[in-house]
Formats: C-alpha cells, structure tokens, sequence
C-alpha cells in the first residue's frame, strides 16, 4: 500500500512539474505580437496641462526621433489684484509601449508653484514626481494624456499620488 501510494505520488509529480514547464513556456511570432510604432522623425505638440507636479498652463511637448524619449514643459502666470500666480514645470516621459493609438510611458515631474505678492507664500513651491502616464489619440493630430504621479513637496514632506490631464496638438 505504501509502495502503491508512493508511486501514485511520483507519477503525479512528475506529471505535474512537465506540465507546469510546459505551459510556462511561450513562443512568439511576428504576426502574433503587437504592431510597435516607431517615431522615426521629431513630433512637436503645443496644448494645455494640468499638473500640481509639473505645472499649469501653456505646455510644449517633443518627441525625440529614433529613441523612446519625449520631454513636455509646462507654465502660466495670472495677476488677481496684487497677487502674483504662476507655475512652471518639466516632464521627462520614457515610453514603455507606442502604438498607433495609445502611448504608455514613464513620467518623471518637477515643477515650481508662487503665490504671493511680495514673496512666496506656499509653504512648499518645488515638487517632485514619478509615476505612469497614458496618451491615447483623439484624431490624427490631438493627443489626450492623463498622468498619475507619486509627488514630493519638498519643503514640508508631503508626499501624495496626484493626477494630471494634458491636450496637446501634434505637428513635424
């Protein structure tokens, strides 16, 4: 009996342990994988972005040609009364997966945030950020991107995932 369950015991374990390196194993074909888009030439975009990390107002994007880089600088400056607001800020974007639709990228953020009349009465003005960031087209020229950013106020340790949205129109 105990021979008999032993025996069960390594015909299932071998059984299992094939199979189970058997379907870990994939193979992978050009017509099954994913068509990648590459931008094989400089894409600038000129649009609006929203980010409490890398900053508010008129923005400028670049694509680099030939390597998966694009860099996005962002800033706006109001008056209300004697008070003086104004954001500027910089994202470096890594794209992880291009298609010809979406984009899927690495963001890292910084920005700097006044307000004040005088002097600066934020309590923490510089921020850094790193998260994850998707742009999906809306037509042949405009771009949607929606950011999530773990940010860093730096100045009074607050630390917090915060969103941020941009529209960009796109051109070579």
């Amino acid at each position: 009996m105990k021979r008999t369950l032993l025996i069960t015991a390594l015909v299932l374990g071998t059984t299992i342990g094939a199979t189970g390196t058997a379907s870990s194993q994939t193979m992978r074909t050009d017509s099954l994988s994913p068509h990648i888009v590459r931008f094989n030439e400089n894409v600038f975009g000129v649009g609006l972005a929203a980010s409490l990390c890398s900053g508010m107002g008129l923005s400028f994007k670049h694509h680099l040609a030939n390597i998966p880089f694009a860099y996005q600088l962002t800033g706006g400056v109001i008056k209300l009364g004697d008070v003086l607001h104004y954001s500027i800020g910089s994202e470096f974007q890594y794209d992880l997966s291009v298609a010809t639709t979406n984009r899927l990228y690495a963001v890292l953020g910084l920005g700097e945030y006044y307000d004040g009349s005088d002097h600066n009465e934020r309590l923490s003005p510089f921020r850094f950020g790193v998260g994850v960031g998707y742009e999906m087209a809306q037509s042949n020229a405009i771009g949607l991107s929606l950011n999530l950013m773990i940010t860093d106020f730096t100045g009074d340790g607050t630390i917090l995932p915060l969103p941020s949205v941009g529209v960009h129109y796109y051109f070579k």
